[in-house]
């Protein structure tokens, strides 16, 4: 098989029937590579709240945040909110003076199933422990 129609990230694209033989020439898809461009400066956020349902961010997604970047008025961001006591995103244009930026979301992960982990465990697999530093955070108000 022609290998021009993969990248290298992982992802391929097809046209027409797949060829199931053809599915050992694909590279593996690694979703720390293609959302984690800084480990050591991204942090993983659990949405709570459908506020930007709008946009397809739901309460339960994993926002990935990246500390490093500079935002733009336009950029989703996390800041906290120190009269809630509590992260919120807002455009960056619209967050309040005085509103302390945490980072740019850059990406955010919806899950269709969730809580279908092994027998007796009513979580699958922990969105909170992250691999090669990158650091995960859910902050509660209260």
């Amino acid at each position: 098989m022609n290998n021009d129609n993969h990248q290298a990230d992982g992802v391929s694209v097809h046209a027409g029937f797949p060829n199931p033989a053809a599915d050992k020439t694909l590279a593996n898809l690694d979703l720390h590579q293609l959302l984690v461009q800084r480990p050591a400066s991204t942090f993983l956020f659990r949405i709570a709240g459908n506020h930007w349902h709008e946009i397809g961010i739901f309460d339960g997604d994993i926002a990935v945040i990246d500390r490093a970047l500079s935002p733009h008025a336009n950029d989703i961001v996390a800041w906290w909110n120190e009269t809630h006591g509590e992260f919120e995103l807002s455009h960056f244009k619209t967050v309040p003076k005085g509103g302390e930026v945490f980072g740019v979301v850059t990406a955010t992960v919806h899950q269709f199933v969730r809580g279908r982990g092994e027998k007796g465990n009513g979580t699958s697999s922990s969105a909170e422990s992250h691999q090669n530093s990158t650091q995960s955070h859910k902050r509660q108000g209260g």
